[in-house]
Formats: structure tokens, sequence, C-alpha cells
């Protein structure tokens, strides 16, 4: 299924992005779908107060943004490339053609849109009722199931390094609180760090 994805958007123009490019600007009229060959593509709300919050984080292999596709609607939120971001632009009236006559694929994308779901749902519930403490460890979940880890001796080493700034962009949490919260949880053997990675301890 993924070799005939990346056949069909193999047809359309390479872009490239580096590090802090905003790909689509919130509420940008857009006719196209971009495709991730290679990269990371960070998906963010910027508050009145200025304060930066990361919704999703496309990889390899991700194509965005659906929502505008399906529903014809305009984004309110802004893309970012994490790094150095190679993409495949194509227009979204052939990207919903393709998705409609192939369900493999548009089973595949319904999968990975209710796994986003879910951990959203689950963010939603740690703000609304949990601490500092159970908002970050729930947050390296997510991060620990959409990138993979590694199974170590002393615990899951996370193989996407986060640091505390991006905890705070994806918690709404103050990042003093966050290198507090840290703390404990390391005093409390919940949460460790190795080689700059957090490990997941439980």
């Amino acid at each position: 299924m993924q070799s005939k994805v990346k056949e069909f958007f193999g047809q359309f123009p390479l872009a490239e992005y580096h590090k802090g490019d905003i790909i689509i600007f919130a509420h940008m009229s857009l006719s196209a779908i971009y495709y991730i060959e290679s990269g990371t593509v960070i998906e963010y709300d910027i508050a009145t107060k200025g304060t930066r919050t990361i919704l999703n984080t496309f990889k390899a292999a991700s194509f965005f943004p659906m929502s505008n596709a399906v529903n014809n609607v305009d984004t309110p939120y802004f893309f970012e490339a994490e790094g150095t971001v190679r993409l495949r632009v194509a227009p979204s009236d052939q990207v919903v053609r393709f998705v409609k006559q192939n369900p493999d694929v548009l089973y595949d994308l319904l999968q990975r849109t209710y796994r986003g779901a879910d951990g959203l749902l689950a963010r939603l519930s740690e703000m609304m009722h949990g601490d500092a403490e159970s908002r970050i460890l729930q947050e390296l979940y997510i991060i620990k199931r959409r990138f993979g880890y590694e199974q170590t001796p002393s615990g899951d080493l996370l193989a996407r390094k986060v640091s505390e700034i991006e905890l705070a962009e994806r918690t709404g949490l103050a990042r003093e609180t966050i290198s507090r919260a840290i703390q404990k949880l390391k005093t409390k053997k919940d949460l460790g760090i190795q080689k700059g990675h957090f490990v997941l301890l439980r």
C-alpha cells in the first residue's frame, strides 16, 4: 500500500524546505496536498498572547492537510519544517480522487486519523484532570507510539529527541513548570535521560 502511495505522489513536483520554514500559513487558501518523502513537519497554533501550541507532528510517508481537501475549508493552523524536509506537492482534487479509488489507502488514512484522534483525546483528558507530571508523561507516551523507541535495561528509550521547549509547546505548560516536573519524575524513577533522549521507566 505504501509503495502505491509513494508511486502516486512521485509524479508530482518535489519541494525542499529547511528548519523553521513555514510550509502552510494559517487561513491560507490552499489547493494542494503535501506528501513527506523525508523529514518531519509540525502543525501548530498561535494563541492571541503569542504562545505556540504544537498540535501534531507528521513524519515521512504522511500527507497533509487532508481536512482541507475533504471538507473544502482553509486550515486554521501553521505547518513548519522541523529540519530539512522533502515534499511532493499534489493537487488536492487528484489526491481525493486517488484515495477514493483505493480503499486500502483510504482505510490506512482512516486508521491513522483515529490513532491521532485517540492521542488528542488522551491529551485533552490530561489537560482537564492531570497535573504537570502526568501531562508530560502522557505526551512522551504519545511520542513513543508515533516515533518508536528502543527497549533498554533501564527502560524504553525514545527514538525522538524532545526538548523542554517542545514539551512546553505540546502541553501548554510553562518552561519552568516543565523543568520542575521533570526533576520530580526523575526523583520518582518514572523518567530518565540517556544521551539526550528521554527514557520511560515504567
